[in-house]
């Protein structure tokens, strides 16, 4: 989060996939996480314009190993696990007070971080609503690893909540090391967020300290260049109802600090950009993302790099 080299004013027709799209709702017809889940789809629905729509993914049984030969799974097997998780779908959207039996309904077979992150893909979705679960060990669809490995798949924005997420937040932490992802992640989240709400942009600056006549000189014009780009970030943002816009600067381990400040603030919900240049790096995500959504207490929202 402090690498100065990404200028938002060069990205100012950054969007990623789908925006004004549906939004597709991650569920498996546990009721534990669905009202939460329903809440935070039909916020998106509002902030980015287009229709719910609510996706199952039912893992295909595995085949038996029998001495060296696999054992098939039948057909209707999978397709029995398949009708009845479409049935516990149906039934958790008709017991949500959040829930709306005209939802589009769509349970297939398949991994689920693929499948989410290829359909997110193909249906021009502009975010994928999922459950964080962490609380919970028997969490199917709604699991933090679960999560973590559709946003590594997907090109698509990911909205991850628990079951306290709010029907609509009041404060959003946006951690911007403005990079395009991290500012079309500030422009999502500035959407998500309720009229009279706030909205603080945090931008972590390098720890390493040294008494050099060179570090400080380098400090002081990294401290000088911070206030134009915040200036450059507002100005890309959507009008905003009445929502307020700060801005803070602290220093530390860009995750840590980030993830510090947001509880303090009792925010709703964090926003962070992710940045994929290779293999390697898709796999590991990034590393703020990662430890995120693996420990934030609220709300969290990943934008993929274009």
């Amino acid at each position: 989060m402090s690498d100065l080299a990404h200028d938002p004013a060069t990205h100012s027709d950054y969007r990623p996939p789908g925006v004004d799209g549906p939004v597709l709702v991650a569920c498996d017809g546990a009721p534990v996480s669905s009202e939460a889940l329903f809440n935070a789809g039909r916020l998106a629905t509002r902030a980015f314009g287009g229709p719910l729509q609510v996706l199952g993914i039912c893992e295909p049984t595995p085949g038996v190993a029998v001495g060296m030969d696999v054992l098939p799974v039948l057909v209707e097997l999978d397709e029995a696990r398949r009708a009845a998780m479409v049935e516990d779908v149906r039934r958790a959207i008709s017991i949500s007070a959040a829930g709306d039996p005209a939802w589009h309904v769509d349970v297939q077979l398949g991994s689920p971080s693929r499948l989410l992150a290829t359909e997110a893909l193909r249906r021009h979705a502009s975010v994928i609503v999922m459950g964080i679960g962490r609380h919970n060990p028997l969490d199917r669809l709604f699991g933090t690893e679960t999560t973590l490995a559709t946003l590594r798949e997907s090109r698509v924005p990911v909205l991850a909540v628990g079951p306290s997420f709010p029907a609509t937040p009041v404060h959003a932490v946006v951690g911007l090391d403005f990079s395009a992802a991290s500012v079309q992640s500030a422009r999502l989240a500035a959407r998500l967020v309720a009229p009279n709400g706030r909205l603080t942009l945090v931008h972590v600056r390098p720890r390493f300290e040294h008494p050099s006549v060179d570090w400080q000189a380098w400090d002081a014009d990294y401290g000088r260049t911070l206030p134009p780009l915040f200036d450059q970030v507002r100005a890309q943002l959507d009008p905003l109802e009445k929502v307020m816009v700060e801005t803070v600067t602290v220093r530390g381990d860009p995750a840590a600090s980030l993830l510090s400040y947001a509880q303090q603030a009792q925010c709703d919900l964090i926003a962070v950009g992710t940045q994929r240049h290779s293999f390697v790096e898709r796999l590991m995500v990034g590393s703020v993302a990662t430890r995120v959504l693996r420990t934030a207490r609220c709300g969290v929202l990943a934008v993929p790099s274009a």
